[in-house]
């Protein structure tokens, strides 16, 4: 039916030209207007999300199954004299249990760390040249004498405590006593989510948000097989920036495919739960990492879900807003007759109507043409970018620095990750309840709450108090860190939406890059990393009171409009 009036609208004559501001303007009304029939939500708008959680859910195992997969199991130096077994010629011997991991010997064969007065984890103390008999029944005790601790040697052989960990890529490819290259190999995970947050933030608004679901829904699945099959550490890391890509793509897209097709209270609710999603994906990382403990068997548990993906290519419909943004009417109202019979309504005649002329009088000239410089030559936004760059790249810093810093909070890395994972969940849905009120204060509030229990939980040694503070402050992070990207998506234009939020995403992998190195501060001062997130958290709540309030207002269309 709307096939049909296009073409005969198209064959009429046009009126007279208004202002192009004025014929965006009234382009927009339209697109509202002819949404608006669809109603805020029905069958097509859940359908639609229901497809779209997936590849969210995808993403967050993404963001966090490499920081298992990575991690550097508890290792010190194996001492033949002292151990009580034979050893033999292979680096990985021997594989102790957890319970002939600490020895009292270490006291004496390992020399101390100068900055933090741990054992070095990779020398020990020259043996004297004393003979002695090594075999198991040799009834002569291991002492200090045999040692001198004036002179340390590197490690030949390493004993690993397996408690935790049966095998990492640290241990595959025998990264033991390279801490600043595995957090390099980490970095290059996030380091691929920067660059496909801009490239396909890009390529996502030229040609749609089914195109990049079609090229990434596939290849995240080769990703995981190259992962599997990994035989050296360059590899994996490279199969960790295609991960960072797939899982920037996965998410931004779907999140956005899914916030265009909602209005009213929908559109913030289950944008907002979206975040919820992401971390439900990032608690069965956490969950399968704690069950299997095996590198290689954790990037097969990713794989199972992630092969559900291979028909979105084909049943994941096209944004309706992108198409009428872009001057793609044809198909939008193709899709939104589809859409509207799904939904069992109705779209007058003259609201179609009225579309196609004010469609037919932007002409190929008029048409704007945007890019990325626009989000930085308009002042108003502009303002709103750097603000937005800053918060999110604080976020990022402080929601991945509690992953890397969970061994502070807890001697079980997969308790802490857990649980800092579950709290996103109530964090994010007391948000989305709060955030209808205001998006503006809201963001502020929690924002300067989280950075303050940082603050509180940087002066804490270990304990449950100080587990208890940096829960709050994750659950805090994590609320802001959804608030901000439904927020964003509100102010960003469609014509520059997906492009402004992979800015944004850029900016937070920057941050998210840094968080590795949060370890580093350690060598410094035991609270400075939990306290450099709570001041960057503080300062960036202060921030949000320049921004607008988005609450009850359209989703912006054009650069006019936003």
């Amino acid at each position: 039916m709307y096939m049909c009036q296009l073409l005969k609208i198209m064959e009429s004559k046009s009126s007279s030209l208004s202002s192009h501001t004025s014929r965006v303007y009234d382009q927009q009304k339209n697109i509202d207007e002819i949404l608006s029939h669809l109603g805020h939500v029905g069958y097509y708008q859940i359908q639609l999300y229901i497809l779209c959680i997936l590849p969210m859910f995808v993403a967050g195992m993404l963001a966090t199954s490499f920081i298992f997969t990575t991690a550097i199991p508890e290792h010190r130096c194996s001492i033949p004299i002292c151990e009580r077994f034979n050893t033999n010629d292979d680096n990985h011997w021997p594989h102790s249990k957890y319970e002939l991991f600490n020895q009292s010997f270490v006291v004496f064969t390992t020399p101390m760390k100068k900055l933090n007065q741990h054992y070095d984890d990779c020398h020990i103390f020259e043996q004297r040249n004393i003979n002695i008999n090594k075999s198991p029944n040799s009834t002569i005790e291991c002492n200090e004498d045999m040692f001198d601790n004036q002179t340390i040697k590197s490690c030949e052989h390493y004993v690993f405590n397996h408690r935790y960990f049966q095998s990492t890529i640290v241990t595959e490819f025998q990264l033991y006593c390279r801490p600043e290259f595995v957090q390099l190999i980490q970095s290059v995970y996030f380091f691929g989510v920067l660059i496909g947050t801009i490239l396909n933030g890009i390529l996502a608004d030229k040609y749609g948000r089914q195109t990049i679901i079609r090229i990434y829904s596939p290849s995240t699945v080769l990703v995981f097989l190259f992962s599997i099959f990994s035989t050296n550490v360059y590899f994996y890391a490279f199969c960790l920036f295609l991960k960072g890509m797939c899982s920037a793509a996965l998410f931004e897209t779907s999140f956005t495919l899914s916030l265009e097709c909602l209005g009213g209270k929908w559109r913030f609710w289950l944008g907002n739960s979206s975040n919820a999603i992401f971390t439900l994906g990032s608690i069965y990382a956490c969950l399968c990492a704690w069950w299997l403990r095996t590198w290689k068997l954790i990037e097969i548990s990713g794989l199972i879900p992630a092969m559900f993906l291979l028909p979105y290519p084909f049943i994941l419909p096209e944004s309706l807003r992108w198409e009428f943004t872009v001057g793609k009417p044809s198909h939008a109202l193709y899709h939104i007759d589809k859409a509207a019979r799904k939904n069992g309504v109705k779209i007058a005649n003259e609201t179609i109507e009225s579309f196609l002329v004010q469609t037919k009088r932007l002409t190929k000239s008029d048409k704007p043409k945007v890019s990325i410089k626009d989000l930085f030559t308009n002042k108003s936004i502009r303002l709103y970018t750097i603000i937005f760059l800053y918060i999110w790249f604080t976020n990022a810093l402080g929601y991945y620095g509690f992953s890397f810093l969970s061994a502070d909070l807890n001697e079980n890395i997969f308790i802490s990750m857990t649980l800092l994972m579950i709290v996103e969940v109530p964090g994010v849905l007391l948000t989305s309840y709060v955030g209808g009120f205001s998006r503006k204060y809201v963001l502020m509030i929690i924002m300067m709450m989280g950075g303050g229990f940082c603050v509180v939980c940087s002066f804490m040694a270990t304990s449950d108090w100080k587990m208890f503070f940096a829960i709050l402050g994750k659950m805090s992070l994590a609320g802001s860190f959804s608030l901000v990207f439904v927020y964003s998506a509100e102010i960003f234009p469609t014509i520059i939406r997906i492009t402004g939020l992979g800015v944004c995403s850029f900016a937070s992998r920057l941050g998210a890059m840094s968080a590795p190195h949060l370890v580093e501060l350690h060598l410094l001062g035991d609270s400075l990393p939990f306290l450099a997130i709570g001041i960057l958290t503080l300062i960036a709540g202060s921030l949000s009171i320049l921004m607008p309030e988005t609450k009850d207002k359209n989703l912006p269309d054009s650069l006019e409009n936003a």
